[in-house]
């Protein structure tokens, strides 16, 4: 498998990821207007694990975006790394990967809390 094809393939598959995190934004976008927001979901999202764990997403997709940007700067080719284009590739799709992961925890942290419409109301 050559350079090019593997860098379609990934440019593939981080184009596939950006959709299903739109997906996971309407649906959270969804979900937020049905959620009657009283004092155990605003302890509830309060929790420490829950907090955590955003914290995390946040510190390593941003800690990858400069990471790309960083080594955008540099010749790579000067530094012997082969494949530089692959090596942004790279930085890139566990960048968006890290913003698919933060918005399912939100996905499954609210989806319980939203009330229930029937077709019929």
């Amino acid at each position: 498998m050559n350079e090019d094809t593997l860098y379609r393939y990934i440019e593939f598959f981080i184009f596939s990821v950006y959709l299903i995190f739109i997906y996971f934004l309407i649906q959270i976008w969804f979900l937020w207007k049905d959620i009657e927001k009283n004092d155990f979901f605003l302890k509830s999202l309060a929790n420490e694990s829950f907090f955590r764990k955003n914290c995390i997403y946040i510190f390593l997709f941003s800690s990858f975006f400069i990471m790309h940007e960083f080594f955008e700067g540099f010749n790579l080719e000067v530094l012997n790394i082969p494949n530089s284009i692959l090596f942004f590739e790279l930085f890139d799709m566990i960048t968006i990967l890290t913003l698919f992961l933060f918005a399912y925890n939100w996905y499954i942290f609210l989806k319980p809390f939203a009330k229930k419409k029937n077709l019929l109301e």
